[in-house]
């Protein structure tokens, strides 16, 4: 009777070990997906506005469209390379000899710092320089200063990432 009744148990435990393993292998409910429309910040339509007034005045030679963005002390930054003060700078882009035919801002955030804004962003451009391509991809920090009720751009760093796109026009990844 004895081995009769643990053969009994072994067998209800047994077939409760089966079930539970072979349950927990059922496929899991996968929860009802309810998309989402990401939509930019305040902060991030202000500065993007700012970023393209900025590469449409560089693109259209408009020294005094684009003098009027950069703080007194802009400095421009480059891996493996010194840092370029605005006054250089703003010469070398509106030089006839550089073009920029197009570009892109994409994936840009923006951080409030009270009287300062550090943006961060991807940007892709189509340009040359004496004829040669300067075109890519290039990751863009800048922080950009209050001054009085306007902001001026104080510093950027900037860093090549890619080659752009073999298109006039990348397409935009949805994320802007």
């Amino acid at each position: 009777m004895l081995v009769r009744n643990f053969f009994r148990w072994f067998i209800v435990v047994f077939t409760l070990a089966f079930y539970a393993v072979f349950a927990a292998a059922q496929e899991p409910v996968q929860p009802k997906l309810t998309p989402r429309i990401i939509t930019a910040t305040r902060q991030v339509n202000i500065f993007s506005a700012l970023e393209k007034q900025l590469l449409t005045s560089v693109q259209k030679k408009d020294q005094a469209g684009l003098s009027s963005l950069l703080a007194e002390d802009f400095t421009i930054e480059m891996p493996d390379a010194d840092p370029v003060a605005g006054e250089d700078w703003v010469p070398q882009v509106m030089d006839k000899n550089y073009s920029l035919q197009s570009f892109v801002i994409r994936q840009m955030s923006a951080a409030d710092m009270g009287n300062a804004v550090l943006v961060k962003f991807s940007r892709i451009l189509h340009a040359t320089l004496n004829g040669t391509n300067k075109s890519g991809e290039f990751f863009v920090v800048d922080l950009w200063r209050k001054s009085g009720d306007s902001w001026k751009l104080a510093n950027r760093y900037v860093t090549r990432v890619g080659d752009a796109p073999a298109s006039d026009h990348p397409k935009p990844s949805g994320k802007e």
